[in-house]
């Protein structure tokens, strides 16, 4: 339980994920503060298409690439 704790106020001490659009290893930095991919503006429609066609956090620069892709 302490580990856990540890990681969710330090995401930096998180083990990498690997993000489901390109596999390449991450850290999710979601904390108490929020995380860096809530700062990613994504459209309702992309919003939705993301969730309904991966099931786990994507990378940052994956993230970003869905946010500047054309509509």
């Amino acid at each position: 339980m302490l580990r856990k704790l540890t990681e969710f106020i330090l995401p930096d001490k998180r083990p990498p994920r690997e993000c489901e659009a390109c596999s390449k290893p991450f850290t999710c930095g979601a904390s108490l503060k929020g995380c860096w991919c809530f700062q990613v503006k994504l459209s309702a429609e992309v919003r939705q298409q993301l969730r309904e066609r991966y099931k786990d956090c994507l990378c940052p620069d994956c993230l970003k690439r869905f946010a500047e892709a054309p509509k």
